[in-house]
């Protein structure tokens, strides 16, 4: 008798793009595969509890929306590593992804794909939560996600085709100038950052108004 094996998929639609950033968590998850989940709005509104009493950005999160979907993309994990998201993601909720559109096939009927998302008790996002002055967006942050959208590029030529990681900062809400640069090296970012210029280069082509007002920190 066959037994059909049910696999836990995690989509990550923020620093878990990027390669370096998801290992942490999830050691056997080295290739990730681009897709898109319907009924998912991305923006920057996320704090994590245990850093409110402290010096902290505000991260990227996500919330159920009906009209929206966002780019991101999917990796299996084992039952451990799914632990050790949810311990990394603790100030989210695991949520399933039922209208997922796949770049190349993966997942099969009976697969889990996870999400985490924010609580919101009224669903829709309260101002307050986006970023300010006490919790700005960080520029190095903002590295770990571009950069990783641009591993995607690199590595599969339908991405690169789709524009994903335009697609990333467009379809993404909550940017404004509470912007801080906080680069080991903000004026010679390359020390630290290799892709540095790459980054900043499509950032300023599609967020031109705010990038001009990053300020260092």
């Amino acid at each position: 008798m066959n037994h059909i094996i049910m696999k836990n998929y995690i989509f990550g639609y923020g620093s878990l793009i990027e390669t370096e950033s998801r290992l942490r968590a999830a050691p056997l998850a080295k290739v990730a595969f681009p897709a898109i989940a319907f009924g998912f709005q991305r923006g920057w509104y996320a704090r994590m509890p245990e850093s409110l009493a402290s010096i902290s950005p505000t991260y990227l999160g996500c919330y159920p929306d009906r009209e929206s979907h966002v780019n991101g993309v999917i990796y299996e994990v084992t039952e451990e590593e799914l632990a050790a998201t949810d311990e990394r993601e603790k100030g989210y909720i695991r949520k399933k992804v039922t209208h997922l559109e796949e770049y190349y096939k993966v997942t099969e009927p009976g697969d889990t794909v996870w999400i985490y998302v924010n609580n919101f008790k009224n669903v829709v996002p309260p101002p307050n939560v986006f970023p300010s002055k006490k919790y700005p967006i960080v520029q190095s942050y903002v590295d770990i996600c571009i950069n990783g959208c641009l591993e995607i590029e690199n590595s599969f030529p339908k991405a690169k085709e789709d524009h994903y990681t335009i697609h990333f900062i467009r379809s993404t809400i909550g940017w404004n100038d509470f912007w801080a640069n906080d680069r080991i090296y903000p004026r010679r970012p390359f020390m630290y950052r290799k892709n540095a210029f790459e980054i900043d280069k499509i950032l300023k082509e599609n967020l031109p108004d705010l990038f001009d007002k990053i300020y260092i920190e």
